[in-house]
């Protein structure tokens, strides 16, 4: 029955998909309003079959049904349940069946929000939508079934992979594919708008709320990654720019992009075509990233094994992007901007420049991603590029492109924008001088890399509570507001400005945490006889107390409880790093014990043990400011959410001036008296 139902709601799922695209062909080319609506239900309609799938799924999974040859793969009957409800994701299968669910639910979203528009674009987007979803439901009967039998009698399963057995994983990859998901949304209405000849800019607002939340997904999604990989791998680190973590960047770069060329179109009618182009894009890499996953092309920790699956995506992306840059030529005429850029020291020339840093960044990131496809097609050896090539080629530009955000808060847009940064670029500047005097002075960072974040950082802060101070203060003149409320009120007027510089607040957060962790992290491997004391990582030191074996749910682990002591002597932590042996895997993992503040992380694993546990092998990692980094993600989450918000507090009626601070900038022209409402 299981079987029977599972693959019952896939084939209403590629039913509902075709009959939603020919529902979507006819309301565009009779303009019917009733076509498109049955187009919209009929998406509804997919939903909920691929809803069944999932809740079929499922349940097969956390009930042990072991004639799935899915469920038979990545569970076992001594599996907790939360893993077994992330076992669905764990396997390719699966994992497709969430997407497929999310660009689903997503779809029906959209359709909801757009409900009232009738119009030939709405059928084209609905159109799209369908056919996204019929592929992934094609994908999932001919290539990808998670119902297909074991094939022979199955008393048990083997279990979920040791490593994906952490909470990190359980929310890791949904929030991936949730950006993922997210970018089909956008990449659908901009072909609604091109096939409509669109030639306004107001489209574009209807995007920017789904652009926003792609983007948020994927880096609360990435971030997760990243904290797993830190926790998890034991080699101290947290990105070593394997394939697979290279591919969820990638649209997260052409996704940073679009979102501020976006404002651009938006405030100076510029950048069209370079907009369409970043939003099919981010699409195309999203699709890119999973042939990569799935195709076997490139070899990395996380891939799947060759199979089917790789040749229906490559087909679906080259697809994508031949019908994509088609209608983008055939529309090229309405792609044109409105304005020439005026001069590079405004907004819009900071926009630009970053721009360019975040696909230049992309452009290498996928040339090194699969080089070794390339240099096997010209040499007939695949070569393999490593972490410095990344670490010499994009972080520089990272860095550069950092240094551009900060001075964002003081750029305004058109003529006089490089008189205004003139008059108030000398605070930042001193501000981030006297900050990296401070760092280099008392706390002895020497390193290059190490004062130049320091500047940044220092010169980013004081721009961002600059501008803020100056818009509050304008604002308290011209409407005797209470400063409480005038600070209320001015975020309030401008969820999109003070949003975005608080997501900067926590790029320049994370940016601490990878220069501390990068420049001055050390490490260090000891033996260890019960009751030993030995230096570790820098000044740090461990002493085993003892060694004893734990038993789990599913595993047996060897535990070591050690005790660390700062370089001061005080008692800072008790430490108990495991070795695991699981009862379906031969190999043992390792499973990391960390100590963290605000200022550095002692990080600890069992290497291993001789004599019967008499003498231990630890390894040990002082990772300075990675903290920073975790408390960054959260500060950037902050400011995404607040992106998204409409505003919450009515405003009074506000001068000019302060009206011309809390627009997007119009250089210090004067601004018209305006009422802001709710």
């Amino acid at each position: 029955m299981t079987i029977l139902l599972g693959n019952l709601a896939l084939g209403l799922a590629l039913l509902g998909a075709a009959v939603a695209l020919l529902a979507a062909m006819v309301a565009k080319r009779f303009d019917s309003a009733a076509a498109l609506k049955g187009a919209r239900l009929t998406l509804v309609g997919v939903f909920a079959a691929f809803s069944l799938a999932a809740i079929v799924l499922l349940g097969a999974l956390i009930d042990g049904d072991f004639r799935l040859a899915y469920v038979a793969r990545f569970t076992e009957r001594a599996l907790p349940t939360g893993y077994k409800v992330a076992a669905l994701w764990a396997g390719q299968e699966g994992s497709l069946l969430l997407w497929a669910w999310l660009i689903a639910g997503m779809s029906v979203i959209a359709s909801i929000v757009a409900w009232r528009k009738r119009d030939g674009e709405q059928a084209v987007t609905a159109g799209t939508l369908a056919v996204i979803c019929g592929f992934f439901a094609a994908l999932m009967l001919f290539a990808a079934n998670p119902f297909t039998l074991s094939g022979q009698e199955v008393t048990d399963g083997h279990g979920l992979n040791p490593m994906l057995q952490d909470p990190g994983m359980i929310a890791h990859p949904p929030l991936l594919f949730l950006g993922y998901a997210g970018f089909a949304i956008p990449f659908a209405m901009m072909f609604g708008a091109l096939w409509a000849g669109r030639e306004d800019n107001q489209w574009l607002a209807g995007i920017r709320r789904w652009v926003v939340a792609a983007w948020l997904f994927l880096t609360i999604g990435i971030l997760l990654g990243a904290q797993w990989a830190y926790v998890e791998l034991g080699w101290g680190g947290y990105w070593a720019w394997d394939p697979v973590e290279n591919a969820s960047l990638l649209p997260w770069l052409t996704g940073t992009a679009l979102l501020h060329s976006m404002m651009v179109q938006q405030q100076r009618g510029m950048l069209k075509g370079w907009n369409v182009v970043l939003i099919a894009l981010s699409f195309v890499l999203c699709v890119f990233g999973t042939y990569i996953t799935r195709s076997g092309v490139v070899d990395s920790v996380h891939t799947f094994g060759k199979s089917l699956v790789g040749t229906f995506f490559l087909v679906f992306l080259a697809a994508t992007i031949v019908v994509s840059a088609v209608l983008i030529l055939v529309r090229r005429k309405l792609l044109k901007g409105e304005h020439k850029l005026e001069t590079v020291w405004g907004r819009e020339g900071a926009f630009l420049a970053m721009n360019v840093l975040l696909v230049v960044m992309a452009a290498v990131t996928t040339v090194g991603t699969i080089f070794p496809v390339i240099s096997n097609a010209f040499s007939g050896r695949a070569v393999t590029v490593n972490q410095g090539f990344y670490n010499k080629a994009v972080v520089p530009m990272g860095i550069a492109l950092m240094a551009v955000m900060a001075f964002g808060p003081l750029l305004v847009y058109g003529k006089g924008s490089e008189e205004h940064l003139r008059k108030h670029v000398r605070p930042p500047l001193i501000g981030g001088a006297v900050v990296a005097a401070v760092v280099g002075i008392f706390w002895r960072v020497g390193h290059p890399w190490g004062l130049i974040t320091a500047f940044i950082v220092g010169t980013a802060v004081v721009a961002v509570l600059w501008d803020l101070l100056a818009t509050i203060t304008r604002r308290m003149k011209s409407a005797s507001e209470h400063p409480a409320m005038a600070v209320l009120r001015t975020i309030d007027g401008n969820h999109r400005r003070y949003g975005g510089q608080t997501v900067h607040v926590g790029m320049l957060m994370l940016m601490v945490g990878v220069a501390g962790s990068s420049l001055y992290g050390t490490k260090n491997q000891v033996q260890l006889t019960g009751g030993e004391t030995k230096q570790i990582a820098g000044d740090w030191r461990v002493r085993l107390d003892n060694i004893a074996e734990v038993r789990g749910a599913n595993y047996l682990a060897v535990e070591a409880t050690v005790t660390v002591t700062d370089p001061n002597g005080n008692l800072a932590t008790t430490l108990r790093p495991q070795r695991r042996f699981y009862d379906k895997e031969e190999n043992s993992n390792s499973e990391v014990a960390n100590w963290s503040t605000w200022r550095r992380d002692a990080y600890v694993t069992l290497a291993g043990w001789e004599d019967g546990g008499r003498l231990v092998a630890l390894e040990g990692f002082v990772s300075p400011l990675v903290a920073w980094m975790w408390a960054g993600g959260v500060v950037m989450t902050v400011g995404g959410l607040v992106c998204l918000l409409p505003r919450l507090i009515p405003q009074r009626v506000l001068g000019a001036a302060v009206a011309s601070g809390e627009a997007s900038g119009n250089g210090g022209r004067p601004a018209r008296t305006l009422q802001v409402v709710r």
